[in-house]
């Protein structure tokens, strides 16, 4: 059996590289989102408007994971996280509704978190 303390490094490790994937597809996100405005297709119309604002809100989504990732591998590094350094974790995270989800599943809500049915978006 492994000893959990030798995995650590590699957990954050691994946890480095994916937040560096998830800020790479941020990026591209945005990218997209930019190609997407400047295309003919697209007018200016409300439905379009709020489509690339889609692009950009999930761009920001991810990149929010990706600090938040490597927040916690810094944590891992202590080989120890107590309840004020999860919260501390979760207060950087921008978006309302996925703090939201985070923090019930970190507090041991069985199954799917809550989505609240008034929002239509679930980045927020």
């Amino acid at each position: 059996m492994i000893d959990a303390p030798e995995t650590i490094p590699a957990a954050m490790r691994l946890m480095k590289a994916v937040a560096g994937e998830l800020r790479d597809l941020a990026s591209d996100t945005a990218k997209f989102g930019e190609s997407l405005s400047g295309h003919e297709s697209v007018s200016a119309t409300h439905g379009s408007i709020m489509l690339l604002q889609q692009f950009d809100l999930f761009a920001q989504s991810l990149d929010a994971h990706a600090g938040l990732i490597d927040k916690l591998s810094e944590c891992l590094h202590k080989e120890h996280i107590n309840e004020a350094d999860l919260d501390e974790l979760l207060n950087h995270v921008p978006f309302f509704g996925v703090r939201k989800r985070l923090t019930a599943v970190v507090n041991g809500n069985d199954g799917e978190p809550h989505l609240d049915d008034s929002a239509e978006d679930y980045l927020f």
